[in-house]
Protein backbone atom coordinates (compact mmCIF):
# COMPACT_ATOMS: atom_id res chain seq x y z
CA UNK A 1 0.00 0.00 0.00
CA UNK A 2 1.28 3.14 -0.80
CA UNK A 3 1.21 6.38 1.52
CA UNK A 4 2.92 10.10 0.55
CA UNK A 5 4.19 11.39 4.56
CA UNK A 6 6.36 13.70 5.98
CA UNK A 7 9.54 12.56 5.95
CA UNK A 8 10.64 10.95 9.10
CA UNK A 9 14.71 10.77 10.55
CA UNK A 10 14.53 6.85 9.55
CA UNK A 11 13.65 7.71 5.74
CA UNK A 12 17.11 9.81 5.10
CA UNK A 13 19.00 6.20 3.70
CA UNK A 14 16.30 5.82 1.46
CA UNK A 15 15.91 9.49 0.36
CA UNK A 16 19.45 9.30 0.24
CA UNK A 17 19.77 6.21 -1.85
CA UNK A 18 17.49 7.27 -4.60
CA UNK A 19 19.32 10.73 -4.89
CA UNK A 20 22.82 9.14 -5.44
CA UNK A 21 21.36 6.49 -7.43
CA UNK A 22 19.89 10.11 -9.70
CA UNK A 23 23.42 11.07 -10.01
CA UNK A 24 24.79 8.26 -11.00
CA UNK A 25 22.35 7.54 -13.93
CA UNK A 26 23.31 11.39 -14.82
CA UNK A 27 19.82 12.78 -14.53
CA UNK A 28 21.40 15.24 -11.82
CA UNK A 29 23.53 17.09 -14.41
CA UNK A 30 26.49 18.72 -12.53
CA UNK A 31 25.69 17.60 -8.86
CA UNK A 32 28.02 14.97 -7.14
CA UNK A 33 27.61 12.86 -4.33
CA UNK A 34 29.55 15.15 -2.33
CA UNK A 35 26.46 17.70 -2.65
CA UNK A 36 23.86 15.28 -1.99
CA UNK A 37 25.33 14.76 1.58
CA UNK A 38 24.44 18.32 1.87
CA UNK A 39 21.46 18.19 0.40
CA UNK A 40 20.82 15.52 3.15
CA UNK A 41 21.86 17.53 5.81
CA UNK A 42 19.56 20.25 5.12
CA UNK A 43 16.39 18.13 4.65
CA UNK A 44 17.61 16.32 8.03
CA UNK A 45 17.72 20.02 9.66
CA UNK A 46 14.07 20.75 8.52
CA UNK A 47 12.19 17.34 7.48
CA UNK A 48 9.03 18.99 7.76
CA UNK A 49 9.47 20.39 3.90
CA UNK A 50 10.28 16.80 2.41
CA UNK A 51 7.61 14.61 1.67
CA UNK A 52 8.19 10.60 0.89
CA UNK A 53 6.24 8.17 -1.21
CA UNK A 54 6.31 5.05 1.38
CA UNK A 55 5.20 1.63 0.14
CA UNK A 56 5.46 -1.03 2.51
CA UNK A 57 7.99 0.93 4.65
CA UNK A 58 10.94 1.02 1.69
CA UNK A 59 11.19 4.47 0.41
CA UNK A 60 10.30 4.84 -3.18
CA UNK A 61 10.34 8.46 -3.96
CA UNK A 62 10.80 11.84 -2.73
CA UNK A 63 9.83 15.72 -3.17
CA UNK A 64 11.93 18.89 -1.85
CA UNK A 65 10.28 21.79 -2.58
CA UNK A 66 12.45 23.97 -1.51
CA UNK A 67 15.79 21.98 -3.42
CA UNK A 68 13.56 21.79 -6.33
CA UNK A 69 13.57 18.05 -6.89
CA UNK A 70 10.87 15.13 -7.06
CA UNK A 71 12.33 11.96 -7.75
CA UNK A 72 11.21 7.99 -7.86
CA UNK A 73 13.59 4.79 -7.21
CA UNK A 74 14.10 3.17 -10.21
CA UNK A 75 11.99 0.32 -9.64
CA UNK A 76 9.22 1.84 -8.81
CA UNK A 77 8.63 4.05 -11.87
CA UNK A 78 5.51 4.61 -14.34
CA UNK A 79 3.20 3.85 -11.37
CA UNK A 80 1.61 7.28 -10.79
CA UNK A 81 4.05 7.90 -7.40
CA UNK A 82 6.24 10.78 -8.79
CA UNK A 83 2.39 12.68 -9.56
CA UNK A 84 1.12 11.79 -6.40
CA UNK A 85 4.33 13.52 -4.64
CA UNK A 86 3.59 16.68 -6.84
CA UNK A 87 0.49 16.64 -5.68
CA UNK A 88 1.08 16.35 -1.79
CA UNK A 89 3.71 18.68 -1.92
CA UNK A 90 1.21 21.83 -3.08
CA UNK A 91 0.14 21.77 0.86
CA UNK A 92 4.20 22.41 1.40
CA UNK A 93 4.33 25.28 -1.20
CA UNK A 94 1.67 26.79 0.55
CA UNK A 95 2.96 26.30 3.93
CA UNK A 96 5.66 27.63 3.19
CA UNK A 97 4.22 30.71 1.46
CA UNK A 98 5.55 30.01 -1.49
CA UNK A 99 3.39 31.19 -4.98
CA UNK A 100 4.58 27.94 -6.63
CA UNK A 101 5.97 24.55 -6.65
CA UNK A 102 9.20 24.95 -8.42
CA UNK A 103 11.15 21.75 -9.68
CA UNK A 104 14.27 20.99 -12.00
CA UNK A 105 13.20 19.73 -15.16
CA UNK A 106 15.96 17.71 -16.95
CA UNK A 107 15.71 18.71 -20.76
CA UNK A 108 13.21 21.25 -19.69
CA UNK A 109 15.01 24.42 -21.29
CA UNK A 110 13.99 27.26 -23.56
CA UNK A 111 13.37 25.58 -25.94
CA UNK A 112 12.63 22.45 -24.18
CA UNK A 113 14.26 18.76 -25.49
CA UNK A 114 11.52 15.70 -25.46
CA UNK A 115 12.26 13.80 -22.64
CA UNK A 116 10.81 11.42 -19.91
CA UNK A 117 10.97 14.46 -17.05
CA UNK A 118 9.78 17.12 -19.48
CA UNK A 119 6.88 14.57 -20.56
CA UNK A 120 6.14 14.45 -16.60
CA UNK A 121 6.11 17.95 -15.84
CA UNK A 122 3.50 18.48 -18.40
CA UNK A 123 1.37 15.50 -17.89
CA UNK A 124 1.15 17.20 -14.17
CA UNK A 125 0.29 20.54 -15.48
CA UNK A 126 4.45 22.24 -14.60
CA UNK A 127 5.38 25.33 -17.10
CA UNK A 128 8.92 26.05 -17.81
CA UNK A 129 9.45 29.77 -15.94
CA UNK A 130 13.31 29.78 -15.73
CA UNK A 131 16.76 28.53 -15.78
CA UNK A 132 18.98 27.95 -12.73
CA UNK A 133 22.62 28.02 -13.60
CA UNK A 134 25.57 27.36 -12.08
CA UNK A 135 29.05 29.54 -12.77
CA UNK A 136 32.47 28.95 -11.89
CA UNK A 137 35.19 31.58 -11.55
CA UNK A 138 38.80 29.56 -11.90
CA UNK A 139 40.99 32.42 -11.23
CA UNK A 140 40.37 34.67 -7.72
CA UNK A 141 43.79 36.23 -7.92
CA UNK A 142 42.11 38.97 -10.52
CA UNK A 143 39.47 39.93 -9.15
CA UNK A 144 40.04 43.38 -7.30
CA UNK A 145 39.54 44.42 -3.57
CA UNK A 146 36.08 45.74 -2.89
CA UNK A 147 35.46 49.67 -2.59
CA UNK A 148 32.30 51.30 -0.88
CA UNK A 149 30.42 54.45 -1.73
CA UNK A 150 30.56 56.87 1.42
CA UNK A 151 28.69 56.06 4.22
CA UNK A 152 28.59 52.74 3.67
CA UNK A 153 30.32 50.39 6.05
CA UNK A 154 31.19 46.31 5.45
CA UNK A 155 31.20 43.98 8.72
CA UNK A 156 30.51 40.58 9.62
CA UNK A 157 28.03 38.74 11.02
CA UNK A 158 27.49 39.28 15.14
CA UNK A 159 28.61 36.45 16.82
CA UNK A 160 25.51 36.89 19.40
CA UNK A 161 22.68 36.59 17.33
CA UNK A 162 22.05 40.20 17.62
CA UNK A 163 21.92 40.78 13.78
CA UNK A 164 19.31 37.97 13.30
CA UNK A 165 16.06 40.02 13.03
CA UNK A 166 17.38 42.32 10.67
CA UNK A 167 19.29 39.77 8.91
CA UNK A 168 16.17 37.92 7.87
CA UNK A 169 14.41 41.44 7.03
CA UNK A 170 17.33 42.16 4.34
CA UNK A 171 17.22 38.72 2.71
CA UNK A 172 13.70 38.56 2.40
CA UNK A 173 12.96 42.42 1.20
CA UNK A 174 16.36 41.75 -1.08
CA UNK A 175 14.49 38.85 -3.11
CA UNK A 176 11.28 39.87 -2.94
CA UNK A 177 11.05 40.97 -6.56
CA UNK A 178 13.34 37.65 -7.40
CA UNK A 179 12.49 35.67 -10.80
CA UNK A 180 12.06 32.52 -8.51
CA UNK A 181 10.97 34.61 -5.21
CA UNK A 182 11.96 32.84 -1.66
CA UNK A 183 11.46 33.64 1.62
CA UNK A 184 13.31 32.74 5.14
CA UNK A 185 12.33 32.91 9.00
CA UNK A 186 14.21 33.59 12.23
CA UNK A 187 13.80 30.10 12.51
CA UNK A 188 15.32 28.92 9.51
CA UNK A 189 18.19 30.94 10.09
CA UNK A 190 18.79 30.20 13.45
CA UNK A 191 19.37 26.63 12.34
CA UNK A 192 21.06 27.00 9.70
CA UNK A 193 24.02 28.73 11.56
CA UNK A 194 23.90 26.05 14.63
CA UNK A 195 24.40 23.58 12.48
CA UNK A 196 28.17 22.16 12.39
CA UNK A 197 31.14 23.99 10.55
CA UNK A 198 29.18 26.83 10.14
CA UNK A 199 31.14 30.44 10.18
CA UNK A 200 29.51 33.36 10.35
CA UNK A 201 32.50 34.95 9.85
CA UNK A 202 31.76 34.16 6.41
CA UNK A 203 28.81 36.51 6.31
CA UNK A 204 29.06 40.18 4.69
CA UNK A 205 26.78 42.81 6.02
CA UNK A 206 26.66 46.21 4.72
CA UNK A 207 25.36 48.69 6.98
CA UNK A 208 25.34 52.65 7.08
CA UNK A 209 28.06 54.31 9.10
CA UNK A 210 25.84 56.62 10.44
CA UNK A 211 23.33 54.10 11.62
CA UNK A 212 25.28 50.75 12.43
CA UNK A 213 21.39 48.85 12.62
CA UNK A 214 20.74 49.46 9.58
CA UNK A 215 21.37 47.13 6.62
CA UNK A 216 21.29 47.33 3.00
CA UNK A 217 23.28 44.55 1.77
CA UNK A 218 24.90 41.62 2.57
CA UNK A 219 26.53 38.25 1.14
CA UNK A 220 26.40 34.85 2.76
CA UNK A 221 29.67 32.29 1.77
CA UNK A 222 31.22 29.02 2.37
CA UNK A 223 33.72 26.11 1.65
CA UNK A 224 32.31 23.58 0.55
CA UNK A 225 34.11 19.71 -1.32
CA UNK A 226 33.59 18.01 -3.90
CA UNK A 227 33.81 14.16 -4.79
CA UNK A 228 37.44 14.49 -5.98
CA UNK A 229 38.17 16.27 -2.77
CA UNK A 230 38.46 19.95 -4.55
CA UNK A 231 38.08 22.62 -1.85
CA UNK A 232 36.33 25.83 -3.39
CA UNK A 233 34.39 28.45 -2.30
CA UNK A 234 30.73 29.29 -2.68
CA UNK A 235 28.93 32.35 -2.91
CA UNK A 236 25.63 31.17 -1.90
CA UNK A 237 23.90 34.70 -1.80
CA UNK A 238 24.31 38.26 -2.78
CA UNK A 239 21.24 40.09 -1.92
CA UNK A 240 20.79 44.44 -1.58
CA UNK A 241 17.93 46.62 -0.73
CA UNK A 242 16.15 48.02 -3.96
CA UNK A 243 16.30 51.46 -2.99
CA UNK A 244 20.37 50.43 -2.59
CA UNK A 245 21.09 49.05 -5.94
CA UNK A 246 22.96 50.58 -8.99
CA UNK A 247 25.59 52.00 -6.52
CA UNK A 248 28.58 48.66 -6.72
CA UNK A 249 27.30 47.05 -3.66
CA UNK A 250 26.65 43.81 -5.40
CA UNK A 251 30.20 44.06 -6.88
CA UNK A 252 31.53 44.93 -3.41
CA UNK A 253 29.87 42.44 -1.75
CA UNK A 254 31.05 39.97 -4.85
CA UNK A 255 34.34 40.89 -4.51
CA UNK A 256 34.62 40.51 -0.80
CA UNK A 257 33.60 37.53 -0.89
CA UNK A 258 36.36 36.50 -3.21
CA UNK A 259 39.12 38.13 -1.46
CA UNK A 260 37.91 35.94 1.81
CA UNK A 261 38.09 32.76 -0.19
CA UNK A 262 41.90 33.81 -1.29
CA UNK A 263 42.63 34.58 2.26
CA UNK A 264 41.46 30.77 3.04
CA UNK A 265 43.54 29.60 0.41
CA UNK A 266 41.21 28.90 -2.54
CA UNK A 267 41.26 28.67 -5.89
CA UNK A 268 38.06 28.74 -7.04
CA UNK A 269 34.65 29.82 -6.55
CA UNK A 270 31.08 29.08 -7.54
CA UNK A 271 27.89 30.75 -7.59
CA UNK A 272 23.50 29.64 -8.56
CA UNK A 273 22.07 32.29 -10.16
CA UNK A 274 18.40 32.31 -12.54
CA UNK A 275 19.61 32.93 -15.88
CA UNK A 276 16.14 35.20 -16.29
CA UNK A 277 18.30 37.53 -13.26
CA UNK A 278 19.82 40.23 -15.94
CA UNK A 279 21.44 42.09 -13.22
CA UNK A 280 23.07 39.59 -11.25
CA UNK A 281 23.98 37.84 -14.31
CA UNK A 282 25.83 40.77 -15.67
CA UNK A 283 27.62 41.50 -12.81
CA UNK A 284 28.90 37.72 -12.34
CA UNK A 285 29.87 37.57 -15.90
CA UNK A 286 31.73 40.93 -15.37
CA UNK A 287 33.51 39.69 -12.73
CA UNK A 288 34.80 36.52 -14.62
CA UNK A 289 32.39 33.55 -13.99
CA UNK A 290 30.95 31.83 -16.67
CA UNK A 291 28.18 29.13 -16.98
CA UNK A 292 29.16 25.53 -16.33
CA UNK A 293 25.59 23.94 -16.14
CA UNK A 294 22.04 24.83 -16.49
CA UNK A 295 19.10 23.48 -14.89
CA UNK A 296 15.53 24.23 -16.22
CA UNK A 297 13.00 24.49 -13.74
CA UNK A 298 9.18 24.30 -14.37
CA UNK A 299 6.36 25.71 -11.78
CA UNK A 300 3.16 24.65 -10.31
CA UNK A 301 0.56 27.71 -8.92
CA UNK A 302 -0.31 26.32 -5.39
Amino acid sequence: MREIRPLRPTDLSGVGAIWHACVDEGTWEGTDHAEIERQLEQIEAEPWWTLVADIAGTVAGSITPRLNDVSVAAAHRRRGIGTALVRASLGVVRTLRDPYLLLYVPGGGDPPVDTPARRFAEACGLAYRATLTRMLLDDLSRTPEPELPTGVVLRTFGTDGEDTDAYVDLMNASFLSHPTPVSWTRQQVERAHARPGVDTDGIALLVLSDRPSALVGFARTRVEEDDAGRRFGEVALVGVLPEWRGRGLGRALMRWSIARFRSLGLEEAELLVVAANDRALGLYAAEGFRTVVAWPQWSLDA
